[in-house]
């Protein structure tokens, strides 16, 4: 497979500018104080990912994602919270849904000034927040919504929580630097990847698993689930339906809950088993009298949990199931970097190889548009 020719083509396309990964100038944001996070799809994904896997236990109670149009029951604004009001197009419906919800909440005057992630040009929220003063950090036009973790989408919630924001850009910038040079252990990994998932494809495996064991990293699986989906499930110019059905998991949960499925079912798919290392944190196991493992005493958690891994992937590749190892060498902020936009990578990569285009998403918006007329006249 010519990496190249499709590599070219990312960087030729009006949507590639995610390659340009950039240090924007953030604002300070206040880590005692809440953020209201207005967004969803690839406005709220790349974000969630972040604060799930680096916030500490305040910042988790401290992140509120607002999202979908449904009231938060028992949800009231505190003085000083910030509110994050994210849309790449300035018109998504759910954001303006919470923007005239917030406006008629008790409290509403005491927030923080919004600050505005979009497009720096003449859409809705753009030019409401001119004309209101907000502060506006901007997505490049030629960035698409799910390739946005490298914007201040995913740079602000990193710098909220007092997170090394610029060394996950770096691991971005090192992945994108690789494959430019068509040389190293990243370029590698990612051509390998790309023609590994063509090849599976081609023998009818479609469908692929992400299961990160390690709970902190629930919603990397949600964030891969959207890049693979709205990027390589098209229709292709001589009409045939090609795509990837991505299947969010985590381990050890999902071991026990769609582990059958995957080992005994039809043989289309395949498993991405995702592990982290590093130093595990010291641990004593003391178990009671007359538990089944009395030999807990001598592990710890992260031994088991790498145990599970591997026993997990031995016994998928016993029944016949595609496996994909991929190890992180630490959950840290320059790994996630690279991993990410690896990626993103892949799966550009792996759109133009199967004749797709991996940067629009027509029916989507076809779906918008039947919302609208079912709600009737809504808009100007």
């Amino acid at each position: 497979m010519d990496i190249r020719t499709h590599w070219n083509a990312i960087k030729s396309h009006p949507m590639g500018g995610w390659l340009k990964v950039a240090e924007p100038t953030l604002p300070v944001l206040d880590p005692a104080k809440r953020v209201l996070w207005c967004g969803i799809g690839g406005s709220l994904l790349p974000s969630e990912t972040l604060v799930r896997a680096f916030g500490d236990d305040r910042a988790h109670g401290h992140w509120k994602p607002l999202a979908s149009p449904e009231p938060a029951p028992a949800f009231h604004l505190q003085p000083g919270d910030q509110p994050v009001f994210a849309s790449k197009s300035g018109k998504t419906l759910e954001l303006w849904t919470w923007i005239s919800r917030l406006r008629v909440m008790p409290g509403f005057g005491d927030l923080a000034a919004p600050i505005l992630i979009t497009q720096d040009d003449a859409n809705p929220l753009a030019t409401w927040g001119r004309a209101d003063g907000c502060r506006i950090l901007p997505i490049p036009v030629e960035v698409g919504g799910r390739f946005s973790a490298f914007t201040p989408i995913g740079t602000l919630p990193l710098a909220w929580m007092g997170r090394d924001a610029s060394a996950f850009l770096r691991g971005g910038s090192e992945v994108i630097a690789q494959v430019e040079a068509d040389h190293g252990p990243w370029r590698d990994r990612i051509a390998a990847t790309v023609e590994l998932l063509r090849d599976a494809y081609l023998r009818g495996i479609s469908e692929w698993v992400l299961m990160p064991y390690a709970m902190r990293l629930d919603s990397l699986s949600a964030w891969w689930v959207q890049l693979i989906a709205e990027s390589l499930g098209k229709v292709a110019k001589d009409g045939t339906r090609r795509g990837f059905t991505p299947i969010r998991a985590v381990g050890p949960v999902d071991q026990h809950s769609q582990l059958q499925r995957w080992m005994a079912g039809p043989r289309n798919l395949g498993v991405i088993v995702m592990t982290v290392d590093g130093t595990p944190a010291p641990e004593r196991l003391d178990p009671p009298p007359g538990s089944p493992y009395p030999g807990l005493a001598g592990l710890q958690g992260a031994q088991i949990l790498r145990a599970q891994a591997e026993g997990t992937a031995e016994a998928l590749e016993a029944a016949g199931v595609p496996v994909v190892r991929w190890s992180m060498p630490a959950l840290s902020e320059v790994e996630m970097g690279a991993f990410m936009m690896a990626w993103q990578a892949i799966v550009g990569l792996l759109g133009f190889a199967l004749e797709l285009d991996p940067f629009d998403q027509p029916e989507v918006e076809d779906g918008k548009k039947r919302t609208f007329k079912r709600l009737g006249r809504i808009g100007v």
